[in-house]
């Protein structure tokens, strides 16, 4: 059934709602300077204050840049902290306070964070990043083992583990070791006889992990600018940028504190789990790797980025930044747990890095973590690495794409102080002195403000909750062996959540939302009326569906939540593989259990039946993902989109991809379509509810009424207009419910 709005009707009905006086509307024709690209400037020269307030000036009046990322680099002169170098730094902040601009502090010089310069390796080597090592030799008894224990002025020796190869029986040769050496009298078969150790200083950056040497570190650094600096924080300094903080090149970063969390915390011996990290050990296996990939992570959010940001609201400015493949299927091999490392980072910020494309099914990963710590901002440092010749379309491609994703702040990667192409080593160069792309800056600019404008704050309207499969990924993970693969794609073969996620967003056009499992037992996700329900203050999402993706590994104590919504009338689909082992110690017959009680016996999971109960729960699981088979399963579940793509038909070729986000804000419900494909794309649209809509154009400013007609589907209103976007374009479209007369 349809009703059709009056024509004639509806442009005075829009007229009143987007008069010049409106401020909304005013605000989005001319952003304010905090919602413009601030780019990373690279200070690869001597630094003068001539050319430093030139390029600022120019930065502002050729490229409409609100901002500038200051990012010192292996080539800044004057050295780094020195009084010479803050004399120069006094002069960027004073000309960028002049012109109104804002002035992001990079924590260190280069990438990634923690050296302060290279002065806390040299004041505090043990402070820095350390290595989880293991020594092993092979015995077959019986025989006498003797060893002389590892040097302890360099390493320190967490564990001595003999493990039989073929029965996994493991021994703690701890009581063997007297005088500085391990003899043991090794009993029949063959063992791997292991020396686990924590090397230090392996690297010049922190331990990201130890909070007593970051704190070092930040004194080294931090209160650098912090005295100097104190009255422009919150006005000209806003933010505080910190980078690939993480497990960046070292996948076995660890730190001396693990060894006593496993065992206080799990009440076992870590010397007999300690080889399930680089080997099987048992039915055990995948519960100690859990263990500790849990610690590591917890230790990792808990210290660099949880210091910086207490830091950062101690001088009212924010921290932003970013670890190591934050956008990658396997975090814990890169930074441990993406979800958890952004727990108390004011803006969460990705990478959309190296070529177009790379990463962009991951970047949703990044904006689901600000989703869950009730963060108003995202934001992504884009177009670094990308090719030096790159067009300028590139620019709205990547943007697009981003701001789809949840993403509604940008640092484009960026500007050099010597632009000179042998001194540019991280293309291209996102400046007015770049002839490619320099006419086109300035009204890029001005969409991305006017873009960020309408995108940041308010709640995103996500009616699916995606479990992120950590402990699977997790359980999976031994050491020494992704060290052959792309980084973060060391994954099981079952691991379809960003393939899942992928489908929903640019076939099926379904936004979604990444939840933590432990979200499910802390309380911030709960079951309420067949709902599950994000508890925050502003950024509440309440879903529809919660999607288990293919894993092996799941928390029982998540598990049970789960069956709990289910039974309160709660929608579950599972793909590709469901759980058999529990993250948890001796909890897999729970896990066998629960998935039963949900999905129903064996042969039904396999036969694709609807499981349902009296509350009207309904479980399906599906092997094999696809467009097809998700678009069946969301239909046969009854989960109604907000959005609703009619055609779907060609949206997914070209060079990019048709999206879309939905917000709402101020009474108002905001929704980006954007297009960064090569092709025309048209398609009729219908949104839930009955609105009044206008499009609000970012590349210009205006404001315009938008014909709709109300149609009903499946007992719900929806809002129908048709939708025309040409290639590598993007709109936003308002919506409003019609005032009473």
């Amino acid at each position: 059934m349809k009703r059709l709005f009056p024509f004639f009707a509806l442009i005075l009905l829009l007229g009143t709602a987007a008069k010049p006086t409106d401020k909304d509307a005013a605000a989005f024709r001319r952003p304010a300077n905090e919602y413009r690209p601030m780019p990373f400037w690279h200070l690869n020269g001597t630094l003068t204050r001539d050319t430093i307030v030139k390029q600022i000036n120019r930065a502002k009046r050729e490229a409409g840049f609100g901002g500038i990322a200051v990012l010192p680099v292996s080539g800044t002169r004057p050295e780094y902290l020195t009084d010479a170098y803050f004399e120069r730094y006094d002069d960027m902040i004073e000309t960028m306070h002049r012109n109104g601009m804002e002035l992001i502090i990079y924590d260190d010089i280069d990438f990634p964070s923690g050296t302060a310069g290279g002065r806390l390796q040299a004041q505090y080597p043990r402070d820095t990043r350390k290595l989880l090592e293991k020594d092993e030799y092979v015995i077959t008894g019986p025989a006498t083992f003797t060893q002389i224990l590892p040097d302890s002025t360099e390493k320190l020796l967490m564990a001595t583990t003999a493990m039989n190869i073929n029965t996994y029986e493991m021994i703690d040769l701890r009581d063997h070791i007297r005088d500085g050496k391990v003899t043991w009298e090794v009993p029949p078969g063959a063992w791997r006889v292991m020396f686990f150790c924590c090397r230090y200083n392996v690297r010049p950056q922190v331990d990201y992990m130890d909070t007593t040497a970051v704190r070092k570190f930040i004194r080294m650094n931090y209160d650098e600018y912090g005295k100097r600096y104190g009255k422009y924080m919150g006005n000209t300094v806003k933010r505080v940028f910190y980078d690939d903080i993480g497990f960046n090149g070292m996948e076995k970063t660890w730190t001396p504190a693990i060894t006593e969390i496993f065992e206080k915390s799990y009440g076992k011996n870590a010397a007999l789990y300690y080889p399930a990290l680089f080997y099987d050990i048992g039915p055990e296996t995948e519960a100690a790797r859990v263990a500790f990939h849990t610690i590591r992570s917890e230790l990792m959010a808990e210290g660099y980025p949880r210091l910086v940001a207490d830091w950062c609201a101690d001088h009212n400015v924010s921290s932003i930044g970013h670890p190591p493949g934050n956008y990658t299927k396997n975090t814990t091999e890169l930074h441990g747990d993406i979800l958890k490392f952004y727990r108390h980072s004011q803006i969460p910020l990705a990478d959309y890095i190296f070529y177009y494309g790379y990463g962009r099914d991951g970047h949703k990963q990044i904006s689901s973590a600000a989703d869950l710590y009730d963060r108003p901002m995202v934001g992504a440092e884009v177009n670094g690495a990308f090719k030096a010749d790159m067009d300028s379309l590139m620019l709205y491609r990547v943007a697009m794409d981003m701001f789809s994703r949840g993403i509604n702040f940008l640092i484009p990667h960026g500007m050099w102080y010597d632009n000179r192409p042998e001194k540019v080593y991280i293309p291209p160069v996102i400046s007015s002195y770049n002839p490619a792309l320099a006419a086109t800056l300035p009204q890029y600019s001005d969409f991305v403000a006017r873009s960020c404008y309408m995108l940041q704050g308010g709640r995103r309207v996500s009616k699916i909750a995606l479990l992120y499969p950590i402990t699977s990924l997790q359980g999976h993970h031994k050491f020494d062996i992704a060290v052959y693969r792309p980084w973060g794609e060391y994954v099981p073969a079952e691991a379809d959540f960003q393939a899942v996620g992928s489908l929903l967003t640019n076939r099926l056009h379904r936004d979604f939302t990444f939840i933590h499992p432990e979200s499910l037992v802390d309380g911030r996700i709960t079951g309420n009326n067949g709902n599950l329900v994000l508890h925050n203050r502003v950024n509440h999402q309440e879903y529809d569906l919660l999607i288990i993706p293919g894993g092996k590994v799941l928390s029982a104590e998540t598990l049970k939540k789960v069956k709990a919504y289910y039974d309160g009338g709660g929608k579950i689909l599972a793909t590709t593989a469901l759980p058999t082992k529990s993250a948890e110690f001796g909890r897999d017959a729970e896990i066998d259990n629960l998935i039963a009680e949900i999905f129903g016996p064996k042969k039904q999971q396999d036969d694709g039946q609807l499981r349902t109960n009296a509350r009207g729960g309904m479980a399906l699981f599906v092997p094999d993902p696809n467009a097809g088979t998700l678009a069946n399963a969301l239909d046969r579940l009854g989960i109604a989109p907000d959005v609703n793509i009619v055609d779907t038909t060609s949206h997914h070729s070209g060079n990019g991809v048709f999206n879309y986000i939905h917000k709402q804000r101020d009474g108002k419900d905001i929704y980006f379509f954007s297009n960064s494909t090569d092709d025309n794309l048209t398609t009729p649209v219908e949104l839930e509810g009955c609105l009044t809509l206008e499009a609000w154009n970012p590349y210009t400013g205006k404001v315009a009424a938008v014909p709709a007609e109300t149609v009903s589907r499946d007992g719900k209103d929806y809002t129908r207009f048709d939708l025309t976007l040409p290639a590598v374009k993007s709109t936003f479209i308002v919506g409003r419910k019609p005032q009473p007369k």
